[in-house]
């Protein structure tokens, strides 16, 4: 009798599984139809990551001391609350506008432009948006799956929102060269300092996972979907990355179940709701999601930036 039922149970598996890998091949070409040339550019990445990024990232962790980096890491997301009230605005969320305003002004002038968190101290929390977020807010369909080397993971609608983050960058207003220069570094200090905090849970993610290129597209989209559904308990957060410590302890919430529809469910961790998103201003050099970021977890939404700001 036992016999019998093992029996039936393995005819049932083999009749099951070529129609869920026919299901999973189906979705990745729905969801990813420029695989193959998304998978070149990966291969791209990974080359000058292994090569230059994360050496040079290492070394800016390894040099500057953790104050000044964080001082530093201030800065950059207090240049990114006017693109969040912004865009809080266009979705009609008129209280966190409200909030990103205050926090702008607060960090400008008591938090010496930027360098202390003064906001968040005083109970005025940080959140992150842009138009990305809005767009898919506004049911824009996300559309192909791209991977840019030096970009980064995105979506044809994702795309463009981050470029238009980056022209809410208030250092893309005036056109000179001290400007091109501080977007410049903008773009390499935030980047460096994103991919050498992520360091650790990018490995972690990337490392042991069978198929790095289809886990940080699953990683991805799952990631940005949460962030439009504003569901930032739905994505177990990966641990804070204060210096050169070991991670938090924290609890994380039970990871979202993937929708079938947009992607199958990668191996490896989740990564966190706040993680960057890849293609802002500071993303030029370096791979927001980072929010995955990113893509392990970014600077705070640092929209990963992966990373982007």
């Amino acid at each position: 009798m036992q016999n019998r039922r093992l029996m039936i149970a393995v005819a049932w598996a083999a009749l099951a599984l070529p129609a869920a890998a026919a299901h999973a091949a189906s979705v990745d070409r729905e969801v990813d139809p420029l695989e193959k040339a998304n998978r070149v550019g990966f291969a791209v990445y990974e080359f000058f990551d292994r090569h230059l990024i994360r050496p040079a990232a290492l070394t800016y962790q390894k040099v500057l001391p953790g104050p000044l980096r964080d001082g530093i890491r201030h800065v950059l997301d207090n240049l990114g609350e006017p693109r969040t009230a912004a865009n809080d605005i266009l979705q009609f969320r008129f209280e966190k506008a409200a909030t990103a305003a205050i926090r702008f002004a607060t960090n400008t002038t008591v938090g010496v432009f930027g360098f202390f968190d003064v906001a968040t101290h005083l109970g005025v929390p940080r959140h992150e948006n842009g138009f990305d977020l809005t767009l898919g807010r506004a049911g824009i369909k996300a559309g192909p799956y791209l991977f840019v080397p030096f970009l980064g993971p995105a979506t044809f609608r994702d795309s463009i929102g981050y470029t238009v983050n980056i022209l809410l960058d208030p250092l893309n207003g005036p056109i000179s060269h001290a400007a091109a220069y501080l977007v410049i570094t903008k773009g390499v200090v935030g980047g460096l300092d994103t991919r050498a905090r992520a360091d650790s849970e990018l490995t972690a993610v990337l490392g042991d996972a069978t198929d790095p290129y289809a886990t940080m597209r699953s990683l991805y989209l799952q990631n940005q979907q949460s962030r439009i559904d504003d569901n930032a308990t739905s994505v177990p957060a990966l641990p804070d990355f204060d210096e050169d410590t070991a991670p938090a302890t924290s609890a994380t919430p039970a990871a979202p179940k993937a929708d079938p529809k947009t992607e199958p469910t990668a191996p490896g961790p989740a990564a966190s709701a706040d993680m960057p998103s890849p293609l802002g201003s500071e993303t030029v050099v370096v791979w927001k999601t980072a929010q995955a970021s990113d893509l392990a977890k970014g600077a705070p939404a640092a929209e990963v930036d992966h990373f982007g700001a």
